[in-house]
């Protein structure tokens, strides 16, 4: 019997493996998945810079291909971002795993995966490198060719030149073979739905040399940049702790507490230490691991210790929410509502909702989801996440709320952590926390809508009151007039109106 032959593989050629669970598992979602990661990265710069995102993307086919619904196509994505330091380009976007957010801050991207995927997705189906033209402020720009060495993730250089670039900024041309027919509605839908979670942001698409459509601008503000966090003391678990202790082995317990994690000052460290019933003066790099995992089971369990800083979040904003979709979908009637910040296993959250109203949703005895996690649209697997399953559990019926509404409910999600359900990023799993506050949220909405519909009902039931009251005195003051022989026939308004208001205040 033959022994089996034990190999190790890099993230990359596991991803070049499995990469439907990156969100490539056909023609047609990998040319959405491909323009979502090259859009988010794009945004994420802009912001970096604090300027107006500015995005032109231009998909065009190649020519001389046959008659099929999977062609190869040439997606560019210029932005007016921070623009890649020269050094680091080949890694950011030829090596998985490599990249500037893996801080506790939130982030659009956190796995640094989806440009890589992107790229190796188009190198698999085409042969053909990535070209990043990018610049910095004070520097030339420059330009790359790039492949990856699947086999051992890492870059491969096939060109690099300095160029004179007017704009800060970067440029990304990846070829690839997707399914545009089918993947276009998808992608102009994520576009239009970007413009609303980042309402100060300008997209243009391009589809073979012609402009299809002009999404956002819909605001001038630009959202306060995002400090990065020190992990919350509930966040600790065992790695953690060790990793933390490696960098800061020779200090005390009390002070390793302060400068270790947020929201635990000397006093707050103190009485942690005094509950522990252990030896504040103690080097952390000299306990034992026993000793680790009963401070992480105290940490995590601890209930003196402040929620999360919630500097490290950026929720869209009533105002500026409101608006992006009033602006995009014509709505009549809009309510707003926010829960947080909130944490759950230490990690910050908040969760923001606008029930709208409008002619453009669909007539439905639920509303219709739109789905938003850090600021980014999620358009595929919705039956499979948390925002479903509660939106669904509510029962709006006791709102109001029947088939003759078109009603439409956007929930934005913001966290240093979303659990997403896989690397795609398309649903948030089930959490405890997050799953209340959603509750809490949606039913805080429904009775926002239930007020506001008894309005318009009874302000409709006003109306119908007034024209009735007009018609049966326009017909008595005309038989009156006619009795009295009286040629011209009096105005009612005024009577009507004081009847009205009488009627009204009794």
């Amino acid at each position: 019997m033959s022994q089996p032959e034990y190999q190790s593989i890099s993230p990359s050629d596991f991803f070049y493996r499995n990469r439907e669970i990156a969100g490539f598992s056909n023609p047609s979602r990998a040319t959405y998945t491909a323009v979502r990661e090259l859009i988010e990265n794009s945004l994420d710069a802009c912001e970096a810079r604090l300027t107006p995102p500015d995005i032109f993307l231009r998909i065009s086919e190649v020519e001389d291909q046959k008659d099929t619904e999977t062609k190869i196509y040439i997606l560019r994505v210029e932005d007016n971002g921070t623009g890649l330091p020269a050094e680091h380009i080949p890694k950011a976007f030829a090596q998985v795993f490599y990249g500037s957010k893996y801080e506790l801050k939130q982030a659009r991207g956190t796995f640094g995966l989806g440009v890589t995927m992107a790229i190796l997705y188009g190198q698999i189906s085409t042969d053909n490198p990535i070209i990043v033209h990018s610049k910095t402020a004070g520097s030339k720009g420059v330009k790359y060719r790039l492949l990856v060495d699947v086999e051992n993730n890492r870059p491969i250089v096939e060109h690099f030149e300095e160029l004179n670039r007017s704009e800060d900024g970067t440029t990304v041309t990846v070829t690839l073979k997707g399914d545009l027919k089918r993947a276009q509605e998808r992608i102009m839908e994520y576009l239009k739905l970007s413009t609303i979670s980042t309402p100060s942001a300008s997209i243009r698409l391009s589809i073979s040399g012609d402009v299809v459509m002009d999404f956002g601008g819909y605001s001038d503000t630009i959202p306060a940049p995002v400090k990065i966090s020190l992990p919350h003391p509930r966040a600790a678990d065992l790695e953690l702790l060790r990793r933390l202790v490696q960098r800061n082995g020779t200090k005390a317990l009390h002070d390793f507490l302060c400068e270790s994690f947020q929201k635990v000052g000397p006093k707050t460290a103190s009485k942690f230490v005094q509950f522990m019933n252990m030896d504040s003066r103690k080097r952390v790099g000299e306990m034992e691991r026993e000793d680790l995992a009963s401070l992480g089971t105290a940490l995590r369990n601890y209930d003196g210790f402040e929620r999360p800083d919630s500097s490290c979040l950026s929720p869209i904003g009533k105002q500026e929410f409101i608006h992006s979709i009033a602006t995009q979908f014509n709505t009549s009637l809009t309510h707003y509502s926010m829960r947080g910040p909130c944490e759950w296993q230490g990690h910050p959250f908040i969760v923001e909702a606008v029930l709208a109203t409008g002619d453009e949703f669909p007539r439905s005895d639920t509303p219709s989801l739109y789905r938003f996690a850090n600021r980014v649209p999620l358009l595929y697997d919705s039956n499979d996440g948390i925002l479903m399953r509660v939106m669904k559990r509510t029962r709006w019926a006791r709102y109001n709320m029947h088939t003759s509404v078109p009603v439409a409910l956007f929930v934005h999600v913001c966290s240093t952590r979303i659990p997403f359900n896989a690397a795609g990023k398309q649903s948030i799993a089930s959490v405890h926390e997050i799953e209340n506050e959603l509750q809490l949220l949606f039913k805080e909405l429904g009775r926002k809508l239930s007020n506001m519909t008894s309005k318009v009902q009874a302000s409709a039931r006003e109306a119908k009151k007034m024209r009735e009251f007009s018609r049966l005195f326009r017909q008595i003051v005309r038989f009156s007039a006619s009795l009295a022989e009286h040629e011209e026939v009096p105005s009612t308004e005024k009577l009507v109106q004081t009847l009205f208001e009488v009627d009204s205040d009794a």
